[in-house]
């Protein structure tokens, strides 16, 4: 029976696995921690190994493990977030002296799809001074859904038209404010209104009350072996297979700024496989004191076709690389502690790191785009290999938890992890689709063991609320148009596992 129920554990894990949601990860679009229990401690777990799970954290931590063991979980997490645009600043009627009309307008909204089902699988076995291993986890992910379009809503009526288009109101806006400065309707109008539904106009008018969003979900299948090289010290690496999914919606009114207007948006689900190593050390220092090392390279991933003019590199969108250190200290024969420090490496992946536009490159993109009617007429276009993208630096991550074994049945755990904001405030227009900026994130958990074979494992994660705001201003010929932008988000998640030794 209990063969049957392992086989069914690791079936159901599977499936559920690669059909899994996109997720809004806490660390940027990381996971805090891999595992019921590490998260219960913020994620620390590079130098304690609790479950099955271990090896996701560090592969040497596998070889902590007393006993053979199968873990299975499942989180239900809930991000809150928000996202602002106020365009009411571009104004051309400001600009032209009153000469013409057209201003943006404010589009505020919260994001839909606010709780996903996050499956997570570990299995360890021992083998003398060896243990082998498998984990199945999701690795991050990105997802908004907002149920107006903010981008088309904010933008779309500064836009306007030239005198040409009496039936969209006639002349006004950037693009009545180009024919009034000698650039010829006839050029214009087409990039406006083509019939075909993917004009700037178009796109605005059948899209300002559409959705807006992304799906980006990511999951990393791990076989992992550990060995003990002398007393104290072991080694460990793991082959990461890297599975991906994306689709992105209502971005229309940025295909005139891609190299590939036909591989922005609305074009379905695209999805990658990769493979990359993780690579770790433990060394038990003392009776009480282990240390433990991490080193995970850069996932390196096909390339999203479908989205080769949304992501810089004709569509390349790698995993990031990152690195740590940690220990664990027995305070007591009941109670320990842990704290990890890592470092996450989103410069290493230029979709993810390369800058959005200043305002003075969007005003000018947009302007060079209806007056010559050519993505190559922009600086940095989408998609390219300097494409503009979410801006994201590198983040340190402080993870500190604490694990008390009150009886043979109960053990609770807490844990804080603090991060930094990948995100700077002047990258808010592009993140109002992507605002990973949490940084501080407190976690409980307990777990109750039934006998020496069976136990049953929960954890609650809080993402404390973080906003940011910024201001776009023009400068030169666009010092009369600016807007405003604002993110936000916090967190709730809620996680229960199943553990079985044997």
């Amino acid at each position: 029976m209990k063969a049957n129920l392992k086989n069914s554990i690791i079936a159901g894990a599977v499936a559920t696995a690669l059909a899994a949601p996109a997720v809004q990860a806490t660390n940027g679009y990381f996971l805090i921690g891999y595992g019921a229990k590490t998260r219960g401690m913020a994620g620390a777990g590079i130098a304690y190994g609790q479950d099955g799970l271990a090896a996701a954290t560090n592969p040497a931590a596998m070889g902590m493990l007393s006993t053979n063991r199968i873990d299975a979980g499942i989180e239900l997490f809930s991000p809150l977030r928000d996202g602002s645009l106020d365009a009411s600043g571009v104004d051309v009627g400001t600009a032209t002296g009153g000469a013409l009309s057209g201003a943006g307008v404010l589009s505020d909204h919260d994001s839909g799809a606010t709780a996903f089902a996050v499956p997570n699988l570990g299995a360890a076995m021992r083998m003398g001074d060896m243990t082998v291993g498998l984990t199945m986890t999701g690795a991050g992910g990105m997802n908004t859904r907002y149920n107006s379009n903010i981008y088309n809503s904010a933008f779309g009526p500064s836009i306007g038209a030239t005198s040409t288009m009496p039936a969209f109101g006639g002349q006004s806006g950037f693009a009545g404010m180009l024919e009034m400065n000698g650039i010829p309707a006839a050029t214009i109008a087409p990039v406006l209104f083509n019939g075909a539904g993917t004009g700037l106009y178009e796109d605005y008018t059948a899209g300002a009350g559409a959705t807006l969003g992304v799906n980006l979900a990511q999951m990393i299948i791990a076989p992992s072996i550990s060995k003990e090289i002398s007393e104290g010290q072991t080694v460990g690496a793991s082959l990461l297979i890297g599975y991906q999914r994306f689709r992105a919606y209502g971005l229309g009114l940025f295909n005139g700024l891609s190299s590939d207007a036909s591989a922005v948006t609305n074009v379905g689900d695209d999805d990658a496989w990769g493979a990359g190593v993780k690579i770790g050390w433990t060394g038990k220092m003392s009776d009480d004191l282990t240390l433990g090392l991490v080193a995970t390279s850069k996932i390196y991933m096909q390339k999203f076709e479908k989205y080769k003019g949304l992501f810089a590199e004709q569509g390349d969108f790698d995993i990031p690389a990152s690195f740590g250190i940690g220990l664990s200290y027995q305070m007591s024969p009941k109670t320990a502690v842990a704290v990890d420090v890592t470092r996450i490496l989103y410069s290493g992946v230029a979709s993810i790191n390369n800058p959005g536009p200043t305002a003075d490159e969007f005003f000018n993109a947009l302007s060079a785009v209806l007056t010559q009617g050519a993505a190559g007429s922009v600086s940095n276009p989408l998609g390219s290999d300097s494409g503009w993208g979410f801006g994201w630096n590198d983040i340190t991550v402080v993870k500190i938890g604490i694990n008390h074994q009150y009886d043979k049945h109960w053990t609770f755990r807490g844990g804080l992890n603090v991060g930094g904001n990948p995100i700077d405030n002047d990258q808010n227009l592009f993140n109002i689709i992507a605002p990973g900026i949490v940084q501080k994130h407190v976690t409980l958990g307990a777990t109750y063991a039934f006998d020496d074979y069976s136990e049953v494992t929960m954890t609650y994660m809080r993402a404390l609320r973080e906003d940011q705001s910024y201001t776009y201003q023009g400068t030169g010929f666009n010092a009369a148009f600016s807007f405003d932008t604002a993110i936000g988000m916090d967190q709730h998640a809620l996680e229960i596992s199943y553990g079985m030794k044997f």
